[in-house]
């Protein structure tokens, strides 16, 4: 199997880097943006209840570091006000919640990312809203239009989003939401945003995205709607992207638990690019908010999560890198995996930057990288070569995540780089546990 280069379009703000995925509470906190609400100390252990203050005024402060990475887009968790610190619950679909600053603060961000070349993608969250919501109070207190945006039953109850009743869900067969959806994607298009990441949009009605998707084709902040996803994309037609966490399972399976060898590891990987069409612009995931710490899922295997990172970068998608996991940040799934980003680094953590950067970099300079398809050249249990190549570029890459060497039909003497980016000659054989590429053009 093969998959073919992919050429460049209006989509390209995505490919050309990662894509770094902030929790806005948790990243960094601008101390002259006022509290208006109890905070715990910076380093305190996250609980699903307690607040660290990190705001958008922060993460500008950030924004150096951040270029200094190579990131193309920040993928910020919702932003708009509501009462919990994940913030999947809105209250005010309109208004930057208090604790993370003002509009005027998302302006300034998103101009300063601009001139660094760094888009900001928001997290919209319209399956549901928060039991806070002026809208859905009126609704269950008698107004019968806004009612409509609602699952409201005689009793009082009404449908909720996964059982949790702090989290109601709106009713999108309503042409109403259609409304209130295209006024929110209008009103923030306005603050220099460059796209979108749905929450659980397979749960939509049919219809409503392709509904919606025609009425904001004006918007260049339309342009790029990611999809969350798990195992099951089908839903998501009228997407450009679905969230892979495919990928990160693949990764994992490949490098650290040996669930899967060379084979089942590239050939998923090409089947699901095939699968989805534009594989150049898919989202891979690692971890995120919503899993535990990838150094966690290794089990705090360094020479895993080194092989897992670099091979993040070289696979077909863009890779997106959850704020901490380039430090190798560990934590188990929700609320370990929301700990907050260090104010200052260890030892091994700053050791994992140094690592993790220059992989980065690679990922956003490289054009073999960015729109290259894929070929598979061997396959011989945990050891493969593979090459990455688009515009007269090209990376080879040399890879064996198993415990003894492996020898090739062909020839891998010569020159390469090893995961270090430092030079190496090989023999025959490729070593265990390594990796090593060749860059052309």
């Amino acid at each position: 199997m093969k998959l073919e280069q992919r050429g460049s379009d209006h989509l390209d703000f995505v490919r050309k880097g990662p894509i770094y995925q902030i929790f806005p509470d948790r990243f960094a906190r601008d101390e002259s943006v006022p509290a208006d609400r109890p905070l715990v100390p910076w380093a305190t252990e996250p609980t699903p209840q307690n607040f660290f203050g990190g705001n958008l005024r922060g993460v500008a402060s950030k924004l150096d570091y951040l270029s200094s990475l190579g990131a193309a887009n920040i993928y910020f968790n919702p932003i708009f006000r509501a009462p919990s610190n994940h913030r999947y619950d809105t209250e005010n679909y309109l208004e930057i919640d208090p604790l993370l600053g003002s509009g005027e603060d998302l302006k300034a961000l998103t101009a300063d990312a601009r001139a660094r070349g760094i888009g900001v993608l928001l997290d919209g969250v319209f399956n549901h809203c928060g039991k806070t919501m002026p809208e859905f109070l009126a609704a269950k207190a008698g107004d019968a239009e806004l009612a409509k945006l609602f699952h409201l039953y005689p009793d009082g109850s009404y449908q909720t989003f996964g059982g949790t009743d702090f989290m109601p869900k709106f009713n999108t067969a309503e042409p109403a939401m259609l409304d209130f959806v295209e006024r929110v994607l209008r009103h923030w298009h306005e603050f220099g945003i460059s796209g979108w990441r749905f929450d659980v949009p397979y749960k939509f009605e049919p219809g409503f995205m392709a509904a919606l998707r025609e009425r904001v084709r004006d918007l260049d902040s339309a342009r790029y709607f990611i999809a969350e996803a798990w195992n099951e994309w089908s839903f998501a037609d009228n997407f450009e992207a679905v969230q892979n966490y495919r990928s990160g399972y693949r990764i994992l399976d490949y490098v650290h638990k040996h669930a899967a060898d060379a084979e089942d590891f590239i050939l998923d990987i090409m089947r699901w690019g095939k699968t989805w069409g534009d594989f150049s612009v898919l989202p891979n995931f690692i971890d995120s908010h919503d899993t535990a710490r990838f150094a966690t899922l290794v089990e705090g295997r360094r020479d895993s999560w080194m092989l897992g990172f670099a091979l993040h970068m070289l696979i077909p998608g863009v890779p997106v890198v959850y704020s901490g996991t380039e430090i190798a940040l560990e934590g188990v799934n929700d609320p370990g995996c929301r700990a907050t980003y260090p104010t200052e680094l260890s030892a091994d953590q700053r050791s994992a930057l140094e690592f993790s950067t220059p992989w980065m970099h690679l990922r956003g300079t490289s054009k073999a990288l960015s729109h290259g398809g894929i070929e598979v050249i061997e396959l011989k249990n945990h050891a493969m070569i593979f090459e990455r190549a688009a515009s007269g570029q090209s990376i080879r890459v040399l890879v064996n995540t198993g415990y003894r060497d492996e020898l090739l039909n062909a020839d891998v003497s010569g020159a390469w780089l090893d995961i270090n980016h430092k030079p190496v000659e090989l023999g025959f054989t490729v070593p265990q546990r390594s990796l090593f590429y060749r860059k052309n053009g």
